[in-house]
């Protein structure tokens, strides 16, 4: 609801508002009423505190960040820091300090005065313009043309030294420089015949499994060669190849004539042997086979040479011995390929 006029000018102003009286308004009354009285207020301000305060109401003073900011600047710069670093040791800043580096290099010094005159001196004297020139001598240094000789030479900046590195001694300009020592060339040795005829023999058994050229190749070799470095290797392939062919008489006969003792398959050769012997003599057999599980190491020869030592004593009516290798065979090979006819043997013993 707009007021008019007349309700506006009918209002009293506080300066026109009688004295006395408790209520806020007539205190206001009396405040604004004192103000326009000179001196109504004793205490005064001098003009030292009046200049105070005019240059601090010009100055701009700059509001504090709120607490809960400030851990939040002080994590900012830290990571900020922290990614400095990692990019300086990763190499983010390599460019940057290439650059630094190279503008930090002095500029070559110039050539010393002592290797200009030592050079000076050690130069030949130039001929008179009446004298002729003297004639040319076989000389191993190439010529060099004037041009290059007065051009002056500005020696690369040379790096510095560690401290603990001994000194270095250079040899005087005049002394030629030493020649390299000559080797000779080693040319390679071909391969001998008797190397030639077992590689020949060896590819057709291991490489082409044609047992009956290995072993005519074999033999060939033996009569050739029969006392050669390898016609231990030869024999024992011969063997290899007597196995495959199933002529196991002659393959018992050339392990009987052929030490075992040094030989790296001397553990396999023994149980071959003694698998062969099984058919006919068992004592001997069992020898091979007694040897061969004392220092056995693979459990594939464990097991051949486990099963045909209880066969062995088996057949020797050697119960007991049996019993006990092949309960020891069930043991250690649960799956093998004899353990079923173990299994019933045990049962029917008891």
């Amino acid at each position: 609801m707009k007021q008019s006029q007349s309700d506006v000018d009918s209002i009293p102003r506080w300066r026109d508002r009688p004295a006395g009286g408790s209520s806020d308004e007539d205190r206001a009354a009396a405040l604004t009423q004192d103000a326009g009285v000179s001196g109504a207020f004793p205490v005064g301000l001098d003009d030292r505190q009046l200049s105070a305060i005019a240059g601090g109401l010009k100055t701009e003073r700059r509001a504090r960040p709120p607490f809960w900011l400030r851990p939040a600047v002080v994590a900012a710069l830290l990571m900020v820091s922290m990614a400095s670093v990692m990019g300086y040791e990763a190499g983010w800043f390599a460019p940057l300090r290439e650059r630094l580096r190279f503008r930090s290099i002095p500029p070559a010094p110039p050539a010393p005065v002592e290797h200009v005159r030592r050079h000076a001196a050690l130069a030949p004297p130039a001929p008179a313009a009446s004298e002729e020139p003297p004639a040319p001598m076989d000389d191993p240094t190439p010529a060099v043309a004037p041009a290059e000789i007065a051009r002056p030479m500005t020696p690369a900046p040379r790096a510095p030294l560690a401290k603990s590195a001994p000194p270095v001694q250079v040899a005087a300009a005049d002394s030629p420089p030493a020649a390299p020592p000559i080797v000779a060339r080693l040319e390679p040795t071909p391969a001998s015949e008797e190397i030639e005829a077992l590689e020949e023999a060896m590819g057709l058994l291991r490489g082409k499994h044609d047992a009956p050229a290995a072993l005519a190749a074999l033999d060939a070799y033996i009569a050739r060669f029969p006392t050669g470095v390898l016609a231990r290797e030869a024999r024992v392939a011969r063997v290899d190849a007597l196995l495959m062919l199933d002529r196991a008489d002659e393959a018992l006969r050339a392990l009987e004539a052929l030490p075992l003792d040094a030989h790296r398959r001397s553990t396999e050769l023994q149980l071959i042997r003694g698998e062969l012997r099984a058919r006919t003599d068992c004592a001997r057999a069992e020898a091979d086979f007694t040897a061969v599980l004392a220092h056995v190491r693979t459990p594939a020869l464990d097991e051949r040479a486990l099963y045909g030592r209880a066969a062995c004593r088996s057949s020797s009516k050697n119960t007991t011995g049996a019993a006990e290798d092949l309960r020891r065979y069930v043991e250690r090979f649960p799956n093998g390929p004899h353990a079923d006819w173990a299994r019933r043997w045990l049962e029917n013993s008891r």
